[in-house]
């Protein structure tokens, strides 16, 4: 039986409009995905500093939490029981990269800023029902928060 894990601290982190997101490998099952900057929270560290540690080691930006925005309780098929996901700014975008995950398992492929608003650019992994919902949830999440501004159709 798979043991799950408690807390996966994520960060949407939000740059003009658009957001990080990582291209990942499992070499156990040969599956990519694309997903937010994330992993799990450690026993001594609160949500915030395990956002920042999680975001520091998996794109090697230094971040500003700026508000949760999301508590969801729903067990994924990950292994967390819960998921806290982040609004964050980028202090340091300029020194941006890929890190190395740890697990020896899953591997970072690459990073990406995707324009939240203009889903006709979000490639065909981000469009999957995979990650889809999750993008959209996003994008309504940070419109309602005032993080984001609707592009004014021409």
């Amino acid at each position: 039986m798979k043991k799950m894990r408690r807390v996966r601290c994520q960060g949407v982190v939000i740059k003009e409009n658009r957001i990080l997101v990582l291209r990942q490998y499992n070499s156990r099952t040969k599956e990519e995905y694309w997903l937010l900057p994330g992993g799990g929270k450690e026993v001594d560290e609160t949500l915030e500093e395990g956002v920042i540690r999680e975001l520091k080691e998996e794109t090697n930006l230094d971040i500003n939490v700026l508000d949760l925005m999301e508590d969801d309780f729903e067990p994924g098929v990950d292994g967390y029981k819960t998921y806290k996901t982040f609004i964050c700014e980028p202090l340091n975008i300029k020194d941006i990269r890929a890190g190395k995950e740890n697990s020896g398992v899953t591997f970072i492929l690459e990073l990406v800023w995707v324009d939240i608003n203009n889903e006709k650019d979000w490639n065909q992994y981000l469009l999957k029902d995979q990650f889809y919902p999750s993008m959209k949830t996003i994008q309504k999440t940070l419109i309602d928060k005032k993080f984001l501004k609707i592009h004014e159709s021409s």
